[in-house]
């Protein structure tokens, strides 16, 4: 009896190994798992800092790695205890390619980096100076807006890698419009840099991390605007359209703005402008009153363009003689001068030979060779005439 007793428990004792092997082996067998997206933590960064270099685009940098180990070993591993970092010491400017290291927990192994190299970009590390500006979310009550608006500090260091500091075209602190009253207040906002696109650049970084903005609930009110325009444009230039404003759109408190019914402005002198532009109206405001920003870019919009020549040659033959004495008679020497006329196209195109007369003014003159003025005169339009000689040579024959 008690040696059936023990054969027993032989057995059961080899059939609980059996089956402990088959849970382990065939149940929970050893294999591989893909972690994807496993930060890649940068060592050293403040050694780069030392050198002048940045990362181009930042430090954020990911690897899927490969794990292997027992089923429930993997399938109880928490994402966060896979450590990937790479070390960034002794890398020089340009396109780097930095391996790196993963540490795993002991009870699985490393089975691949699918990514065992990182492509880091080192530049210059460069820093500029940005003028913030208030950026107002929401809306305000129908016929005010913010204004008195003032930020402190009034600029910010932007410093990062080159290329991402050239990209911030500006730096903007956001206040709620909503919040805003007739009484001055001060907000506090985060600065954000942005792009052409009012995109923000988060791969710099910003000499503060938040400014104090004060503004005012201003009401807004449109009145007519009074604007001389002084000057032509120069002679070479045909202006071909003038457009001024006659409103402007102001604001201030509701006291200032309420009796304000007209506004003047500056003289605009437009005889040095050389290309199509816009001249800025500099409006006589008064004290606490000041543009609304509808009217922020306003402005005198000109448009002009380049004159044509053209250069006709003119016969002197068919010239008038004016003031020729009794008895004598007088001749043209010079067969042609040359007239170079100015205007647009339109007036040149057909302008011809025919269009113009020749004439000379004798009055006074003898017998003999003479050079005198030539006037040439047209009934067509343009700007200016230039004639090439202006003078001619002429006799003067008495009467056989």
């Amino acid at each position: 009896m008690l040696k059936n007793n023990t054969i027993l428990k032989i057995l059961s004792l080899l059939i609980a190994i059996f089956l402990w092997f088959y849970v382990m082996g065939e149940i929970n067998p050893t294999t591989s798992q893909t972690f994807e997206n496993i930060p890649v933590e940068l060592l050293n960064v403040d050694t780069l800092d030392q050198r002048d270099l940045a990362i181009q685009g930042g430090a954020n940098f990911s690897v899927d790695v490969v794990v292997e180990g027992k089923r429930a070993d993997l399938n109880s591993l928490d994402k966060e205890k896979i450590k990937a970092t790479a070390d960034v010491f002794g890398y020089e400017e340009g396109e780097n390619y930095v391996p790196v290291s993963v540490q795993l927990p002991d009870n699985v192994s490393l089975g691949q980096i699918k990514t065992p190299k990182i492509k880091v970009i080192l530049e210059e590390l460069v820093s500029v100076y940005k003028q913030i500006s208030v950026k107002f979310t929401g809306k305000t009550p129908s016929g005010t807006e913010p204004g008195n608006v003032s930020v402190s500090p009034t600029e910010i260091e932007v410093k990062g890698a080159k290329s991402v500091v050239n990209s911030v075209k500006a730096v903007q602190a956001e206040v709620k419009a909503s919040e805003i009253t007739d009484d001055e207040q001060s907000f506090s906002a985060v600065p954000v840099a942005v792009d052409g696109n009012h995109e923000p650049v988060y791969d710099v970084s910003l000499s503060a991390e938040s400014v104090e903005v004060q503004a005012t609930l201003f009401y807004t009110k449109t009145v007519p605007l009074k604007v001389e325009i002084k000057g032509a444009v120069p002679s070479s230039y045909e202006m071909t359209d003038l457009s001024v404003p006659d409103e402007i759109s102001i604001r201030g408190p509701k006291s200032a703005v309420e009796d304000i019914t007209s506004v003047t402005a500056d003289p605009v002198n437009i005889s040095k402008v050389k290309a199509s532009t816009t001249l800025k109206i500099h409006p006589n405001l008064p004290q606490g009153v000041e543009l609304a920003d509808e009217s922020k870019g306003i402005g005198v919009k000109i448009k002009i363009k380049g004159l044509s020549t053209k250069t006709i040659t003119l016969s002197t033959k068919n010239s008038e003689i004016k003031n020729v004495e009794d008895g004598f008679n007088a001749y043209i020497n010079t067969a042609e001068v040359k007239a170079t006329v100015t205007g647009s196209e339109e007036m040149l195109k057909d302008l011809e030979a025919s269009d113009f007369k020749l004439e000379v003014d004798l009055k006074g003159l003898k017998a003999g060779n003479h050079t005198v003025a030539v006037k040439v005169t047209s009934d067509k339009e343009f700007n200016s005439l230039k004639i090439n000689p202006e003078k001619v040579e002429i006799t003067i024959n008495g009467q056989n």
